[in-house]
């Protein structure tokens, strides 16, 4: 198993139970606080904990058919675990302050700069995966 498969299952596992925590600590933290951490949890667990441990899990189940490109994959594969956890972890804090009356710009272009971390993290797995699922070519 790949060292960049064990790191992202590992903290997919983090974000999951970090998730549940927090679904459950909701209702007592936006009675107190007044901020919904709904879009926080469920973020945490559908982008840090199943998308994660899928991306992981297919990194490790389709490897790479050209050996000599070994490092190249691999820098591919850290640069997808780190756009996405940083997209992840800056959401996680930017979200509860959205839900304020008055969003001030900087958190506005934070929240949009994870997104935008988060997406190229897809595209970058997108387009290392992709040559990946090409049928193998027949012998003759």
């Amino acid at each position: 198993m790949p060292k960049v498969t064990r790191w992202m299952i590992k903290a997919g596992l983090v974000y999951l139970a970090a998730g549940v925590i927090l679904a459950g600590m909701h209702d007592i933290l936006a009675g107190l606080t007044g901020v919904s951490l709904l879009a926080v949890y469920w973020h945490m667990i559908v982008m840090g904990w199943v998308t994660q441990v899928i991306i992981g899990v297919s990194i490790w189940m389709f490897p790479g058919r050209r050996r000599g490109r070994k490092r190249e994959e691999s820098l591919l594969h850290w640069m997808v675990f780190a756009l996405l956890n940083t997209g992840l972890v800056v959401r996680f804090g930017l979200e509860p302050m959205l839900s304020g009356t008055e969003t001030g710009m900087w958190i506005q272009a934070g929240v949009i700069m994870s997104a935008l971390f988060q997406a190229g993290a897809v595209f970058v797995y997108l387009a290392e995966m992709w040559p990946r699922l090409q049928p193998k070519k027949r012998r003759g």
